[in-house]
Parts: C-alpha cells; structure tokens; sequence
C-alpha cells in the first residue's frame, strides 16, 4: 500500500498530449474546488464539470465492460423515475427532479470512465480539489456558525454550521470522504504539506461536528473506524501497523479533547444535548418519520409507478428521509428495485477492489469505507441528490476497473518471463 497519492508525470502511452491533460486535470480539480459552493443550481462545480467532461469527450476517457453494471442500473433506474414522472408530469418542479437525477448519473459514469487510466495521478487530482473544497466550506461554515461579521443569520440560519449549502445535514456528509481521505494520510506518514493537512483536517472535522448532523456523526465515526480496521489489515508493513495503532489512540484523545473544548462552550452544549438523542419528536409516532414510512410501504406495494417524484412530502406531509424507500415512491418499483441492486453490486466491487494489491489500494479502502456508511445512512435521509454520493459511485466501480486492469496487466508481464 502506498502512502503518497502525489501526482505523477502522464505516460503518452495510451493518453493524449501533455497540454491537454493539464488543461484536463486543471477542470477536474476546479470542478471538485468550487464544490464548496451549492447555494443555487446550477451549482459552479456543475458549470465546471461540464468544462471536464468536454475536455476529457476530446480525449482521455478510455471505456471498460467492467463498469457495464453500474450503467446499466443507472439506465433503469432513471427510466423508473421518467416512467413515475409521467404520472405527475403537471406538478411544478418535478421535471427538474427527473432532469437532476440523469446528471448525477452522467457524473458518476464520467468518474468511472476517468479513473480507468492514469489512476495514481486523477485521483490525486481529484482528492486535491476536493479537500481544498472542503476546507473552504468548513471555514465559511464555522464563520457562520460563530456569527463572525454577522454572517450567521445567513450562513447558520437554524444555528447549525451550514456555510453555503442549503442543509447543514449534505455540508456535513460532503466534508466525510475527504476527511477520512486527510486521516489516511496523517496514519500513513504523508509527508507532503503535513502541518496543513494537520489544519485542514481539524477544521474539517470541527465544521462537521457542528453541523449536528447525527447521521453524519455516525457515517463520520463508522468510515474512520473500518479505514483504520481495513489500512492496518492489509499493509505488509509491521512498522506501519504499530504507526497506525500509535495514531488511533493518540487520535482518539485528541478528538476528546477537541470535543470537550467545544462542548465548554455553552451554545454548543445546548446544541449538542438537543441533537445527541436516537429519536426527536418528529421521528416517532404514527405520523413521524418513521410511522410513515411503515404506511408506505402497502401502499407503494399497490403501485407499480410508485407515487412520482416529490410525491411522498406532499402525500405524508414529510420526506421519506430513507432512499430506499423514496427509490421506490419516485421511481416506481423498476427504479427501487435497481437502485437496491446498484448499492448491493457496488459494494460487492468496493470490497473486491479494496483486497486488490495495488499502487492506489489506501484509496479503494476509503472510497469503500464512506459509501458503505453513506449506503447505511440512506435508511434515515435521503441521499438520492447527493453530488458526492455519486462521486463516490463512480470511483469506487472506476478504482475497481483500473485494479482489475492492473493486476490482469501483471499477470501477462510475470507469465511472460
């Protein structure tokens, strides 16, 4: 297992020429840096990707029959929602909705198709930008949060560290991966801006906790705690494993110590005793959250179209606050169906490609880790809009498919000698 994503010089081998590939490296890691930003849609890091994929349409995407399965599921599940939108076709927003989903599935197939070659380097964009990205929400959220220039009536409306998303609950899910992203880092000894990425993490980290997200706290705990499991399995290194296990406990009581200095602060503390509890009001009861959506299943088991898009809010008075769930009420039974045989291949492929020896394997171990806890978040929000849930799909079926080339790649080159 490598410990450094740095980017390395292209091969000219099977890639176009050098400009080109800056220019296209230049528009992913804008694309991921300006992902701080989702106030309205389109969003810039939409106006970027539309840049990249351009870019990359003129040279640089290579397509494998690996990722067939992904876009297959993707296809019908978007033709489920297209099918149960032609049931509300009239109601206003909707078309949107429809139009939103095939975007976030263009993105996920375009992710696939960019870390197939050249993986070590891509990805290193793509982690780059995005930690940037997420450093800079974070910062503007605790801005926000702390009311600094009174910017929290705008940027911490409900009190919350939201910065420049709508909810507090997707900034908090989005800063997950790279977080996990710097802390593999930090375990394995990255050198390289250390004591930023030390700055960055803790900003992060801080930003996410103050989002009170409980959700997000669990995803957060559970990615760390099955990276660190998985990183310290399946290096070779007994030096690295002690490293490793030296940091889990010293991280560990620095969290502690960074939690206990934020809950000194007393609105803090209030948030965080209203937040920290299994269930709120709205959760329980025969029309919470979770009584709907136990009445919905009978009557989406009456509906082959389910109730079309946006429908189940207007229905129960409340979103479904469970993708699976909202899979089948917005995308009708062919869309629930394929959308539960996406999550369950895609995490077949994860774990595969995470046991795979290769030069990128830290990075299948994280991509694996925050889409298995993000997938068993999607039981109590709805993740189905999520940038980041599809960027996630994407890579984890693209890091495969490159492992898959590797090692077959090394097979042929030792059997010919």
């Amino acid at each position: 297992m490598t410990a450094d994503y740095a980017p390395r010089p292209a091969h000219r081998s099977g890639l176009t020429s050098l400009p080109l590939t800056s220019v296209q490296a230049v528009a992913v890691w804008a694309m991921m840096m300006t992902s701080f930003f989702v106030r309205f849609e389109p969003a810039p890091c939409d106006l970027m990707f539309a840049i990249a994929l351009l870019f990359y349409l003129a040279g640089g995407l290579n397509v494998t029959v690996i990722v067939a399965p992904m876009i297959i599921y993707l296809i019908l599940y978007n033709l489920g929602g297209f099918m149960s939108y032609l049931q509300v076709q009239d109601e206003p927003k909707t078309a949107m909705f429809v139009i939103t989903s095939v975007y976030m599935a263009v993105s996920a197939v375009f992710l696939s198709f960019y870390m197939i070659t050249d993986t070590e380097r891509r990805f290193a964009v793509f982690k780059n930008g995005y930690i940037i990205g997420a450093v800079i929400a974070s910062v503007i959220g605790l801005v926000g949060y702390f009311n600094i220039g009174g910017t929290g009536s705008y940027l911490s409306p409900i009190f919350r560290a939201q910065g420049t998303f709508k909810d507090p609950n997707v900034l908090s899910t989005y800063l997950i991966l790279p977080a996990v992203l710097m802390t593999q880092d930090v375990m394995l000894g990255t050198k390289k801006w250390q004591w930023l990425r030390y700055a960055g993490l803790g900003l992060v980290v801080a930003c996410l906790f103050l989002a009170f997200s409980r959700g997000a706290w669990v995803n957060f705990a559970g990615s760390v705690m099955l990276m660190v499991i998985f990183t310290f399995t399946l290096t070779p290194s007994p030096q690295l494993r002690t490293r490793i296990l030296l940091l889990a406990i010293g991280g560990l009581i620095l969290m502690a110590v960074m939690l206990a200095g934020l809950l000194s602060i007393d609105t803090v503390k209030a948030a965080f005793a209203d937040r920290a509890t299994l269930a709120k009001d709205y959760d329980s009861g025969e029309f919470g959250r979770f009584g709907n959506q136990m009445n919905s299943i009978p009557m989406l088991l009456e509906r082959p179209f389910g109730f079309g898009p946006r429908e189940f809010g207007k229905i129960f008075g409340l979103d479904p606050h469970n993708v699976y769930i909202n899979a089948f009420g917005s995308y009708g039974w062919l869309g629930g169906i394929t959308y539960m045989l996406l999550i369950i291949s895609t995490l077949i492929v994860g774990f595969k490609g995470l046991l795979m020896r290769t030069p990128w394997q830290g990075a299948s171990i994280v991509l694996f880790v925050t889409f298995f806890c993000t997938a068993m978040q999607g039981v109590q929000i709805d993740t189905d809009h999520w940038r980041h849930f599809y960027w996630m799909l994407g890579l984890t079926w693209g890091l495969y498919a490159a492992s898959a080339n590797y090692l077959a790649r090394h097979s042929v080159e030792q059997a010919g000698r």
